[in-house]
C-alpha cells in the first residue's frame, strides 16, 4: 500500500524525469530545424525529421520513465507486501500471513513428516497493562518476540496471532524434541528480565502435532484448546493435546 508520501515522491519524480526529457528533445529539435534552414528542400526534410523526431520522442520518454519508475515500484510493491502480512508491532509475519502460509502447508511438507502448532499465550498480560500501562505493554510484546525470534530455528515459522497470543509452526521434528523445546521456551521467558519496566513475565503453551495430509487448521484448533488447558491449570505450563488419551499436561 502506497502512503501519501511516497506518492507525491513518485509524482514528483515522473514529472521531473519527463520535464528533463522534453528540454533535451527540445533542445536537440531546435538544432535540427536550424541546420535545415540552410536547405533549399527544407518543407520536405523537416516534414520527414519530424515524423522520426515523434517516433524518437515518445520511444525515448518511454525508456526514462520505464527506468525511473522501475526501482520505485519495485520497492513499493515490497512494501506493500510486508505491510499486509507482517505484523506493525513486533516485526513477526502475522495471522494474515500464517492463513496464506496454512493454504500452501500441506503442498510444501515432506511425505509421513511430522510437524507441531505451539500456541503462546502471556499470563495475566490484561492485568499487567492495567498496573504499568498499555505502552510498557507494547514493550514487553516486542521484547517477547525478539526472544522468541531467538528461541526458534530459521525453519520455523513465528507469527504473532494477536493480541498477546503468537503461534510457531515446526516441521520434521520429533515429539519429544517439540515438547522439551516448549518447555525450554517457557522456563527461558520465565527466567527473563524484561528491561521494559524490570517485571517477570510467565507463558502458557498450548501443543498439538499433526502429519502430511491432516488439516492443519484442525491442529491449529487442537493447539489453542491444549493453551486452554493449560492456563486452566494455573498457568506457565505446557498443555499437548492427545487426540487418543484426550489433553495431558
Amino acid at each position: 500500500m502506497m502512503n501519501n508520501k511516497e506518492k507525491k515522491s513518485l509524482i514528483l519524480r515522473t514529472a521531473v524525469t519527463v520535464l528533463v526529457a522534453l528540454v533535451v528533445l527540445s533542445i536537440i529539435r531546435t538544432l535540427i530545424i536550424n541546420q535545415d534552414l540552410l536547405r533549399s528542400d527544407f518543407s520536405y526534410m523537416l516534414f520527414i525529421q519530424e515524423a522520426v523526431f515523434s517516433i524518437i520522442s515518445a520511444l525515448i520518454i518511454t525508456l526514462l520513465l520505464f527506468l525511473s519508475l522501475r526501482e520505485d515500484l519495485k520497492k513499493i510493491n515490497i512494501k506493500a507486501h510486508n505491510y499486509a502480512f507482517t505484523d506493525g508491532l513486533t516485526g513477526l509475519y502475522n495471522r494474515h500471513y500464517l492463513n496464506d502460509f496454512l493454504e500452501k502447508f500441506n503442498i510444501l511438507q515432506k511425505e509421513n513428516s511430522m510437524f507441531a502448532v505451539i500456541f503462546i499465550d502471556i499470563d495475566k498480560f490484561k492485568e499487567i497493562n492495567d498496573t504499568i500501562g498499555h505502552l510498557a505493554g507494547d514493550c514487553i510484546l516486542k521484547s517477547l518476540a525478539l526472544r522468541l525470534k531467538y528461541l526458534t530455528q530459521d525453519a520455523d515459522i513465528l507469527c504473532r496471532y494477536g493480541g498477546e497470543e503468537f503461534v510457531i509452526i515446526c516441521s520434521d521434528i520429533s515429539e519429544e524434541n517439540i515438547v522439551q523445546k516448549a518447555q525450554k521456551i517457557r522456563e527461558e521467558i520465565q527466567n527473563s528480565i524484561f528491561e521494559c519496566e524490570h517485571v517477570n513475565i510467565t507463558i502458557s503453551i498450548g501443543l498439538s502435532f499433526g502429519k502430511k495430509g491432516c488439516d492443519i487448521n484442525s491442529v491449529l484448533n487442537e493447539a489453542d484448546e491444549a493453551l486452554y488447558m493449560a492456563k486452566k491449570s494455573g498457568r506457565n505450563c505446557v498443555s499437548v493435546f492427545d487426540n487418543k488419551k484426550g489433553l495431558s499436561i
